[in-house]
């Protein structure tokens, strides 16, 4: 058996696929993070974090790229065929069995871009009793202490879905002081 025989379009496209699919993953890596890195830079205040955001976009083009190399080579036809036939039911079923992991992750990423407010900061969520100090925000939920000392996890889906009231002392901000009228 010769290695043209287990490629669709021999092997030698093989290569060439597999060197394409590589190169284009490096290249939008370095882009994504170039983009976050001047993002970052601009606002500061809203940083986005790097680490969250490469591994989700590395698995994504990982993922993406196997399926494409793996499509090329005949022996794994059958599992290919199998895999997108089923994929579009396997994608509805992870989705309906993780709906309230995925609707953190996402409230969490919003909220790490939106920040209306920041760990420090003193809130008040009225609509399920709780006030205190953010200590920790993370993709998953937010962390907040009590100031009777208790720590409250709160998940970011529902963080993201109510009244938030900013608590943190406001610096008010210098009145201009006025000139004493000529008196003409």
């Amino acid at each position: 058996m010769k290695l043209d025989d287990i490629f669709k379009n021999g092997f030698e496209n093989f290569l060439i696929l597999v060197v394409s699919v590589s190169a284009v993953c490096v290249i939008i890596w370095l882009s994504i993070e170039k983009k976050i890195d001047r993002f970052n830079m601009t606002y500061p205040d809203r940083a986005v974090s790097k680490v969250f955001v490469s591994s989700a976009v590395r698995f994504a083009y990982t993922l993406i790229g196997f399926l494409i190399v793996f499509s090329q080579i005949k022996a794994f036809d059958p599992i290919m065929d199998v895999l997108f036939s089923t994929g579009g039911v396997l994608a509805i079923c992870v989705t309906f069995a993780a709906r309230e992991s995925l609707a953190n992750y996402i409230a969490g990423f919003l909220l790490a871009i939106h920040k209306p407010f920041r760990i420090g900061e003193k809130i008040n969520l009225e609509s399920i009793k709780v006030a205190g100090v953010v200590e920790d925000i993370t993709f998953r939920h937010t962390i907040i202490r009590t100031e009777n000392g208790s720590v409250v996890t709160v998940p970011n889906a529902i963080m993201n879905s109510i009244s938030i009231e900013d608590l943190t002392e406001v610096k008010k901000p210098k009145q201009k002081k006025s000139r004493p009228s000529s008196g003409k």
